[in-house]
């Protein structure tokens, strides 16, 4: 593991920007548990070597019924995008408790019980690789994705970001981008989703399409529906540490997804490599996500991740 220092403002500083194996992950489960934590948290970003936790929430529930809640903000700086996108402020983060102190208590409130959240492998690596920093017991849980769940009852829906999902499910939320509300959507979502499977017998079998990227064929027909990849569109900026950017598309195309050539309405997830993610962690943007940012401010659905949390996507 790397050399680990917790900063004045709660975050974490890793002195070799290696990240844990995360061998202890729990299972993604394609189930619908009746006694769970639904979670969600709010970051910086989405690679935890650079990035902050900013706001924890979970909601317990027992044979269905739900016994307790969890919320908390973490002491950190924000800049004005998360501001502008989760409305959550510096201001408002300053006075709030330092993550060391925070995660104990949101992983005794978790315990035992399998993990279910829309999107939920970005957040249990997070807290996963958190929780190895801080030397805290590690983040083993099963867990239930809800996108994935959404991916294989809701073929129809072009996206199946939480919005997306909550709207076509009639499951109304007046907050975006904050971590307990985002937990009541999800479980509504969720509660929706068990009973339609129930109504037609269970999930859908997967099954393999012919679907090639935009600009390299895919050399397989034999797609995982249930990769985070697939049916996802991603464009590239800056060199990749690990593969060319041809390499990088071709594993895109060969797990069902879509490689664009710049970021466009159409576009999911926008690829920084490592030394660009590394400058935007400072406050060093490129002109690519900028323009993402502004697009996901404005409501668009891409996100940007670094090339690590691609990686990550590639392997699930």
């Amino acid at each position: 593991m790397s050399s680990i220092q917790i900063s004045l403002n709660g975050g974490i500083s890793v002195s070799d920007t290696s990240r844990p194996k995360r061998d202890k992950k729990g299972k993604s489960l394609l189930a619908f548990p009746e006694s769970y934590v639904v979670i969600d948290i709010e970051t910086t970003g989405l690679d935890s070597r650079f990035d902050e936790i900013i706001e924890l929430a979970g909601i317990k529930y027992v044979d269905g019924v739900e016994i307790d809640r969890f919320q908390s903000l973490v002491n950190a700086e924000v800049d004005a995008f998360i501001t502008e996108l989760t409305g959550i402020t510096s201001e408002m983060l300053k006075d709030a408790p330092q993550i060391s102190d925070v995660l104990p208590e949101f992983l005794l409130f978790i315990g035992d019980y399998t993990i279910v959240g829309h999107n939920v492998n970005f957040d249990i690596n997070f807290i996963y690789d958190c929780a190895e920093y801080l030397n805290l017991p590690s983040l083993s849980n099963d867990f239930v994705d809800t996108m994935r769940i959404s991916r294989k009852l809701y073929k129809e829906l072009k996206h199946h970001r939480l919005s997306t999902l909550s709207s076509y499910l009639g499951i109304q939320s007046t907050v975006e981008h904050r971590a307990l509300a985002d937990c009541i959507v999800t479980q509504g979502c969720f509660a929706k989703m068990r009973d339609y499977a129930t109504q037609i017998g269970g999930l859908p079998q997967p099954i393999s399409h012919n679907q090639m990227a935009k600009h390299i064929v895919a050399e397989t027909t034999d797609f995982n529906e249930d990769s985070p990849i697939f049916g996802m569109a991603f464009a590239f900026t800056g060199r990749l540490d690990r593969m060319t950017r041809k390499e990088a598309m071709q594993a895109v195309a060969n797990a069902g997804g879509i490689c664009c050539d710049g970021v466009t309405t159409a576009t999911d997830y926008l690829v920084l490599g490592i030394n660009d993610y590394c400058k935007a962690a400072k406050g060093t943007k490129s002109a690519k996500q900028k323009k993402a940012e502004r697009m996901q401010c404005a409501g668009s659905a891409i996100l940007t991740i670094s090339e690590d949390v691609f990686y990550d996507m590639l392997e699930a």
